[in-house]
C-alpha cells in the first residue's frame, strides 16, 4: 500500500507551488496568444495607433483624429478578407486614439511596414524594453548585489501580471507609462524633485492618471516637482500644437469631451473603475441606479484619499511612496476611462516597496498573480462550459477580471491607509527616542 506522501504534489513546498502556478499562468498566456493569432484578434489598440501613424505620414498630423480618414485606412487593412459584413462591423467599431500628437511619432515610422509585422516588432520592442527597464530600476533602487537569476525571481510576479499581459496583447503603450512613473519615483527617491516632475509630465500619455496627483501635489506644496511637471507638459503641448495645428488640437479636445457619431467607446463593462459597476448595474436592471452607485463609490474613494494624505511627508520618502501607491490605485478606481493595462503604473512603486521592505512580499505576490489566476480559471470555464453548452457569453472573463481590478484598487488604497498609519507611528517613535537621547 502506497504512502500518502507519494501522492502527486503532496510534498511540494510553498516555493514549489508558486513556481508551478507561475508556469501555469505562462502556459495560459501562450495558449491565449496562439488563439488570438488564429482568430485574428490581437493588437486591436496597436491597429488604431498604426492607422493614426499612417494618416500622420500621408495626410499630416492635423488629420489624425479624423474618423473618416481612419475608416479609409482601416478598410485598406481588412479589405482582403472579402467578408463585407465583417468589414462593415469592424468599421463601425473603429475609434480614434485620443492622445497628444507628439506620442504618435514612433507610429508614423512603424506605419511604413505592414500592420502585422509592425505589431510583432512593437511587441518584441516592448518586452525587451520592459524587462530591461525593470532590471535597471531594481538595481538602482536596491544596493544589494544582483544576479540576473535573483532579479528574475523578484520580477516574475510583475512580468506575468495581468496588466502586462493585457498591455502586450492589445499592443498598448503602458510600458512607456511605467517608465515615466519609474523615473518619476527614482528621481524623487534621489531627492531630485524637478527632474522627478519632468518625468511625471510623461503621464500625459494617459492624462486621466493625473486627475488626483496634480491637485494633491498642489495641496502638499511640492512646488519643485510641479515646476518640472509643467515644464515637460508645456513642451509636450507645444510640440503637439506644432504638429497638429489648432484644428488638430480642437479635434482632440472634441474627442475627449464629446465623441462623434459612429465612434465606438472602449467597452466600459470591462474597466476597473466605479464606472464599470454603474454601467453593468444599469444594463442588468434596466435602471439608472447604477449611476448613483458609481457616484457614491467615487466620492468615498476620494474621501479615503484625503484621509491618506492628511500628513504631508518629505518628497520621495518611504511614507511618500506608500501614499503615491494609494493615490494611483484610487485614480484607477475613479477615473472615467481605466482599463486593466493602466495598472502597470503601479509596478515601479510596488518594486520599490518590495526591495525596501515597505510592504509584505505576499501582498506584492497577490497583486501580481490574482487577476492572472482568475484569467486562467475563467478561460477554463469558458472552454469547458460555455464551449460545450454553446451559451452566448459576453466577455465573461473580462467582466470578472474587471471586478477583480476594481476590488484590487480599493483594497490597495485601504491597505496603504493602514500601512501608512503604522509607518507614521513607527517614525514618530523613532524621532521621540532620538530626541530624548
Amino acid at each position: 500500500m502506497k504512502s500518502k506522501n507519494n501522492l502527486p504534489f503532496s510534498n511540494l513546498k510553498f516555493e514549489n507551488w508558486k513556481n508551478l502556478l507561475f508556469f501555469a499562468i505562462i502556459c495560459c498566456y501562450f495558449i491565449t496568444f496562439f488563439l488570438y493569432f488564429v482568430y485574428d484578434d490581437l493588437g486591436g489598440d496597436y491597429q488604431a495607433y498604426w492607422i493614426t501613424g499612417k494618416i500622420a505620414d500621408t495626410k499630416g498630423y492635423s488629420e489624425i483624429y479624423n474618423l473618416s480618414e481612419m475608416k479609409i485606412v482601416y478598410r485598406q487593412i481588412i479589405n482582403d478578407s472579402g467578408d463585407q459584413a465583417k468589414i462593415e462591423t469592424l468599421l463601425s467599431n473603429i475609434s480614434p486614439a485620443p492622445y497628444f500628437s507628439v506620442f504618435f511619432i514612433p507610429f508614423q515610422f512603424l506605419s511604413r511596414i505592414s500592420v502585422i509585422n509592425g505589431y510583432k516588432l512593437w511587441t518584441f520592442f516592448n518586452l525587451v524594453l520592459l524587462l530591461g527597464y525593470l532590471i535597471f530600476f531594481l538595481r538602482r533602487m536596491d544596493s544589494r548585489n544582483h544576479t540576473y537569476v535573483s532579479d528574475m525571481k523578484l520580477l516574475i510576479p510583475f512580468l506575468i501580471s495581468y496588466p502586462v499581459f493585457f498591455n502586450i496583447s492589445c499592443g498598448q503603450v503602458e510600458v512607456f507609462v511605467l517608465i515615466c512613473a519609474g523615473e518619476f519615483l527614482r528621481n524623487a527617491a534621489k531627492k531630485r524633485p524637478i527632474i522627478s516632475g519632468l518625468w511625471l509630465g510623461g503621464l500625459l500619455l494617459k492624462p486621466q492618471l493625473l486627475i488626483l496627483v496634480i491637485p494633491i501635489f498642489i495641496i502638499m506644496r511640492y512646488w519643485k516637482a510641479l515646476l518640472g511637471f509643467f515644464a515637460s507638459s508645456g513642451i509636450i503641448l507645444l510640440i503637439s500644437l506644432w504638429l497638429s495645428g489648432l484644428a488638430g488640437m480642437r479635434a482632440l479636445i472634441n474627442l475627449w469631451t464629446n465623441y462623434s457619431d459612429g465612434v465606438a467607446l472602449i467597452v466600459p463593462e470591462i474597466m476597473i473603475n466605479w464606472r464599470m459597476v454603474g454601467v453593468i448595474i444599469n444594463n442588468l436592471l434596466n435602471t439608472s441606479f447604477g449611476s448613483v452607485i458609481t457616484g457614491l463609490g467615487i466620492i468615498l474613494t476620494i474621501l479615503a484619499v484625503f484621509f491618506l494624505i492628511k500628513q504631508i511627508p518629505s518628497y520621495g520618502s518611504s511614507l511618500w511612496v506608500i501614499k503615491m501607491i494609494g493615490v494611483f490605485a484610487a485614480t484607477l478606481a475613479i477615473t472615467w476611462h481605466s482599463n486593466y493595462h493602466m495598472a502597470m503604473v503601479l509596478i515601479p512603486f510596488l518594486v520599490y516597496a518590495l526591495v525596501n521592505k515597505l510592504l509584505p512580499e505576499k501582498f506584492i505576490l497577490l497583486w501580481g498573480i490574482t487577476a492572472s489566476v482568475i484569467f486562467l480559471g475563467t478561460r477554463i470555464i469558458e472552454l469547458f462550459f460555455f464551449g460545450l453548452t454553446k451559451i452566448d457569453y459576453f466577455n465573461f472573463h473580462l467582466i470578472v477580471i474587471a471586478f477583480i481590478g476594481l476590488i484590487s484598487n480599493i483594497l490597495i488604497l485601504i491597505f496603504m491607509i493602514q500601512y501608512n498609519d503604522k509607518l507614521e507611528t513607527s517614525l514618530t517613535k523613532r524621532l521621540s527616542i532620538n530626541y530624548k537621547s
